[in-house]
């Protein structure tokens, strides 16, 4: 019996063997499914910055602006591309203010002699008398560097160019000389002449007792030619560039105020535009700036040097220069006026034309 009942537990116990290894396996587990990779971030869209200067792209003020404008898209690899405007095809001077301001423009080459009831304190850049020289390369720079000191130094100058974004490039505009068909030596000569010019130097030709015609050097010459003006104030380099060598017969070595250009950028314009990219287009400025410098620089040398070929150059002599000077220090007062008219303090107003003329004088004592 116990033969018998230890057979069928031997039976039993290797059925369940044979039967258990022919089951079926228990099925794997579903693995869950991976998430979906997240989609790529789509390239960022490209910036265009439209760039409107009213003068053609061949002339030494821009030259460094064209270069600037390739170098900055080249070198944020198209993310920002720079389209330069020139000869006013974007907008007019007069105009550039309100195009920048409202973004039909990005930025613009402005002309602080030409918008001075919104640039009072930096109009000082165009005063007669405290200009820089701009004959070379390292003088220009001293101008434009000290253009950049004053905004730092004196807020009431910073102030004026608030609804912009920063300002990192400026151009300088060369010294204004006197061409004339009648010799010119001292002040006043000019009584009873149709002078022609702009800016603050309209306001000597009509204080010295001459005619003032409002005049830009693209318009010089046919009004020279016609009779509508005698003589006009220019950058030297216009006598190479419009030859207004043909049409007048003296040039007055006595520097009447030249200027500056800043370049100014619609403040939504700078902040859309990525950190890395708007520090490209900082670190790209000096350079720009130099390669229109020296254009500037070289013209104007040029320039003297016809002057003196074609026999036109007059050289006031210190007494004839103190003569100026006198006349000029009338608006100088009138500059300190307008400045405190703007919110500065009389004494703040002087601090400010007495550093900006001690600049300027350092830099012609080492001509």
């Amino acid at each position: 019996m116990k033969k018998l009942l230890l057979v069928l537990i031997t039976v039993v116990a290797v059925s369940a063997t044979v039967f258990a290894g022919c089951a079926e396996p228990e099925p794997e587990p579903t693995p869950a499914p991976k998430p979906a990779p997240a989609p790529a971030p789509e390239p960022a869209k490209p910036i265009t910055i439209k760039f409107g200067t009213d003068l053609p792209p061949v002339l030494p003020p821009v030259l460094g602006l064209h270069w600037w404008a390739d170098e900055v898209t080249k070198a944020t690899e198209g993310r920002v591309t720079v389209e330069m405007y020139p000869a006013s095809s974007l907008c007019t001077q007069d105009a550039a203010l309100e195009s920048v301001l409202t973004g039909v423009a990005d930025m613009y080459l402005l002309s602080i002699s030409s918008h001075r009831k919104i640039f009072p304190i930096t109009d000082i850049t165009g005063l007669p008398g405290v200009g820089f020289p701009d004959e070379t390369l390292e003088v220009n720079t001293a101008h434009m560097n000290t253009f950049f000191e004053l905004l730092d130094k004196f807020p009431a100058a910073a102030a004026e160019y608030k609804d912009f974004g920063p300002m990192f490039l400026y151009i300088i505009y060369s010294e204004a000389y006197l061409m004339s068909k009648p010799e010119i030596r001292v002040p006043k000569d000019i009584s009873g002449l149709k002078v022609g010019s702009n800016g603050i130097r309209l306001e000597l030709v009509e204080m010295l007792g001459g005619a003032p015609v409002t005049d830009i050097p693209p318009l010089a010459y046919e009004k020279l030619q016609t009779g509508v003006t005698e003589a006009t104030f220019a950058a030297i380099s216009a006598v190479h560039d419009f030859q207004l060598f043909e049409v007048t017969d003296y040039a007055l070595d006595v520097p009447f105020g030249g200027g500056g250009m800043p370049c100014v950028i619609n403040k939504d314009s700078w902040n859309k535009i990525p950190a890395k990219d708007q520090q490209i287009m900082r670190d790209l400025a000096p350079e720009a700036a130099k390669v229109s410098h020296v254009a500037l620089a070289d013209l104007n040398t040029l320039s003297w040097q016809e002057m003196v070929d074609f026999e036109m150059k007059v050289t006031a002599t210190a007494e004839e220069r103190a003569l100026w000077d006198a006349e000029f220090a009338k608006l100088w007062d009138e500059w300190i006026n307008q400045a405190v008219a703007a919110g500065m303090t009389k004494s703040d107003a002087q601090a400010l034309f007495d550093w900006w003329k001690g600049k300027s004088d350092a830099e012609w004592a080492k001509q």
